[in-house]
């Protein structure tokens, strides 16, 4: 059964007098019984396949309970697994934060396990006529849903490719997707990046326009992946096996029922049909992984990042682009499905 909290209660109960009132107290611990706690971005079209696979039952269908939590960026889902008290075992987040956490933080203890998509991100500027190419954000404000995820990425990209950098141009970090919309329309930014469906949402009502999709830049380029922490990966190897399974099957469903997934998108998502149509044709959806793709990302990354680097110590020393990908992404497990 499909969880999204089954709540274990413990109830301790004291009695208090106060001037002869007795005054109960009542404690609630919430504990997950979920065989898997797995993690996923809020309103990402991208992560679709995890919709579709709650929908049509397919966790049921292999025996497994999960726990789903959502996050706001794929920040936020790095910073869960390096806690602590991490809150979640695997996770659908950007494959731009899982490099720029396993560079920088030594408790980025993950392994990328599947692809998730391609493509599917935008640039949405102001419907200004005035705003055509990369070179027209020289001295305007972007907003981005966090620094060093992977729209950031495709962010830089654009400057620089239009001879720019962040230094000519005025960031706002803005991590409800919803608000970025709010923004534009108030004036407060004069654009923003995202993933689908935030970008066909703020072209509503001429609000907005595709500048750049992420696609445009880059054409086929890794986006979202499936993560798991080392420990629960070592520890749990069949749950993880039925998590890609039900991944891969939902994802070959999508393609398969175009369709009813878009009518599954809508509902999830809070789509007319036309944004529907629309944002999911911005998208690839994926389970395996180009790994020559994931190498040219990470040369991407160290070339236009300055905090990344392949001498970093968090991360084995003498590894190139290449070898780096070999010792972060196991794709074994989704090819022997």
């Amino acid at each position: 059964m499909v969880s999204t909290k089954t709540k274990a209660v413990l109830i301790i109960f004291g009695v208090i007098f106060v001037s002869g009132i007795g005054i109960g107290v009542i404690f609630l611990f919430d504990k997950s019984n979920a065989d898997v706690r797995i993690g996923y971005l809020k309103g990402d079209l991208h992560q679709l396949a995890f919709y579709v696979a709650q929908e049509n039952g397919y966790y049921e269908d292999e025996g497994i309970e999960i726990e789903a939590i959502t996050f706001a960026n794929g920040g936020a889902v790095m910073t869960s697994f390096e806690s602590m008290t991490r809150s979640i075992d695997m996770a659908y987040f950007g494959f731009a934060p899982a490099l720029f956490h396993r560079f920088t933080v030594a408790a980025a203890n993950i392994t990328v396990l599947a692809g998730v998509n391609v493509n599917g991100s935008a640039l949405i500027v102001k419907n200004d006529p005035s705003i055509l190419t990369g070179a027209d954000l020289k001295g305007l404000k972007i907003a981005v849903p966090s620094r060093y995820n992977m729209q950031d990425f495709i962010l830089s990209m654009i400057l620089n490719n239009s001879g720019l950098s962040y230094d000519d141009i005025f960031i706002s970090e803005t991590t409800d997707q919803s608000d970025m919309i709010i923004a534009l329309d108030k004036g407060s930014i004069d654009g923003y990046i995202s993933w689908e469906p935030h970008c066909i949402k703020g072209t509503a009502n001429d609000l907005g326009k595709y500048l750049y999709k992420s696609s445009d830049v880059w054409a086929n380029h890794p986006c979202c992946v499936i993560a798991s922490h080392n420990e629960f990966l070592e520890s749990n190897s069949s749950i993880v096996n039925k998590v890609l399974k039900v991944h891969k099957r939902a994802t070959e469903w999508i393609l398969d029922n175009w369709e009813d997934a878009k009518v599954i998108a809508m509902e999830k998502m809070f789509l007319t049909k036309d944004q529907a149509t629309i944002a999911m044709a911005n998208i690839g959806y994926v389970y395996d992984m180009d790994l020559a793709q994931m190498a040219l990302f990470v040369e991407k990354l160290v070339e236009l990042n300055d905090l990344i680097s392949l001498d970093s110590p968090n991360i084995p020393p003498g590894l190139n682009a290449s070898s780096f990908i070999d010792w972060f992404v196991d794709p074994s497990y989704i090819e022997a499905l």
